[in-house]
């Protein structure tokens, strides 16, 4: 980004003239010389044909996530480590990022929810868990904040989130329906 000068900002523009062209500061940093935040919301709802018991009990163990979250290659968890408040794990995703995660809201078979950080990136994501007839519907909702250059990748996958846990989820349910007949 430049030479690292400590000089203050270029001046303001006189008439029709531009600003004096010196050297930026260092960092990526908003127009008022904050750091650059982004935030990205994202949400998701889909039905299930599962009891909210069973969807939820599969959902939210971590050692069953690489099997129906497309972005993962892998999930270091100890095997015999029930799902709990507070459980903490980190992951491998298929693009190399190897985010830590930690369960901060856990209420059986209604509201599971955890956060994941890796490097400027942190992501939370809630599922929450409403009988309907012999189902349930699943409403995932969360969103992804990035600081400084990691900005660009917080709003990236912020971005691609709702449609892909969308289908994350009904890959799970026909997941779970195979556990049930096989």
């Amino acid at each position: 980004m430049g030479p690292h000068l400590r000089r203050g900002p270029a001046p303001a523009a006189r008439g029709r003239r531009r600003a004096h062209p010196r050297a930026l500061r260092r960092g990526v940093r908003a127009a008022h010389g904050g750091v650059v935040l982004t935030t990205r919301r994202f949400s998701a709802d889909v039905e299930l044909p599962h009891s909210a018991e069973r969807a939820f009990t599969y959902l939210v163990d971590p050692r069953n996530r690489a099997a129906w979250q497309s972005s993962l290659l892998s999930v270091d968890v100890p095997a015999d480590e029930e799902p709990h408040l507070g459980q903490a794990w980190s992951e491998l995703t298929a693009v190399g990022v190897r985010p830590h995660l930690v369960v901060t809201e856990f209420v059986p078979f209604r509201t599971w929810a955890e956060r994941g950080t890796w490097r400027g990136v942190e992501a939370t994501l809630r599922l929450r868990f409403t009988a309907r007839g012999t189902g349930c519907r699943v409403q995932a909702e969360g969103e992804a904040t990035g600081t400084g250059v990691y900005a660009v990748a917080a709003a990236t996958s912020g971005l691609l989130a709702g449609r892909a846990i969308a289908a994350d989820l009904r890959k799970a349910g026909r997941l779970i329906g195979e556990r049930t007949d096989g």
